[in-house]
């Protein structure tokens, strides 16, 4: 075995090796880049320009793992994210006055659990061999794949469509809480009576559908693909995925903070 081929054997490994050696550089570049921001000294066009490459660099390193590694994790950081987000403002209106206390006590065991937790359930996705397939030879035009038969990627796909169900149902319960409290709320101050809190009732409504319909949406995102894939249907399955990234936006970020956000101002 010469050194290219001693090389290719131990591709998995020198990936490894690079995290170890990137991620202390990670953690430095990124404490740089919040001081630049937070001081005023530093508020200048050289300074402007370092923050520019930065975050290019920050993303060239995350490129080794973007594609079917990163977005199922971060993905489930996600759900995880939105279901504390939820349950913190059931809190806010059901115990008001040990809320902050309380969330600020568990945040740490909060933060631990959003970000551990899909890493415990996705770790495959790091051991993961894929493959570039060109779709045309007289094009740049290219797809990168799991190797082999996919045994991982059908994993994620099944884990996907049921966390997606977990999570949708979970949201629509803990909106429905969040309504039941509010309206509770309401009855025990009654100076609160009147067209003002109709309108923030109405708003909470909004957000709770918004949200709902989100999650639905992703969630039947996730079940359609599962489903293609598994009655072998190729082309549907690259369709739907070719829709996802819209799907995924409009139905988590787009939504949420456009709903929350009429939901904030009261």
């Amino acid at each position: 075995m010469d050194f290219v081929d001693w090389s290719n054997s131990k591709a998995k490994e020198f990936i490894y090796i690079a995290i170890c050696l990137c991620t202390p550089s990670v953690v430095l570049y990124i404490a740089e880049i919040v001081t630049v921001i937070r001081h005023q000294k530093y508020h200048n066009s050289f300074y402007a320009l370092f923050i520019i490459r930065a975050s290019t660099d920050l993303l060239y390193i995350l490129d080794m793992f973007y594609s079917y590694r990163l977005p199922y994790i971060l993905g489930g950081a996600n759900n995880l994210a939105t279901i504390f987000i939820l349950l913190n403002r059931l809190s806010a209106i059901a115990i008001p006055l040990k809320h902050e206390k309380l969330w600020q006590k568990f945040l740490p065991s909060i933060t631990f659990i959003v970000y551990a937790s899909p890493i415990i359930t996705r770790w495959p996705a790091f051991k993961m061999d894929a493959q570039l397939l060109i779709l045309d030879a007289n094009s740049t035009s290219f797809i990168l794949t799991e190797a082999g038969e996919a045994p991982y990627n059908m994993h994620f796909l099944t884990l996907n469509a049921v966390f997606s169900v977990i999570f949708m149902t979970l949201c629509v319960l803990i909106n429905i809480g969040t309504l039941v409290a509010y309206k509770r709320h309401v009855k025990k101050r009654a100076l609160t009576k009147g067209n003002g809190t109709d309108e923030i009732e109405r708003k909470l409504l909004v957000y709770s559908v918004a949200t709902f319909f989100g999650h639905a949406l992703v969630s039947c995102l996730f079940i359609s693909v599962l489903t293609s894939t598994l009655i072998h249907k190729p082309k549907v399955t690259t369709a739907l995925l070719a829709f996802s990234p819209v799907v995924l936006d409009i139905c988590t970020v787009v939504l949420s903070s456009w709903a929350n956000g009429s939901a904030q101002n009261d």
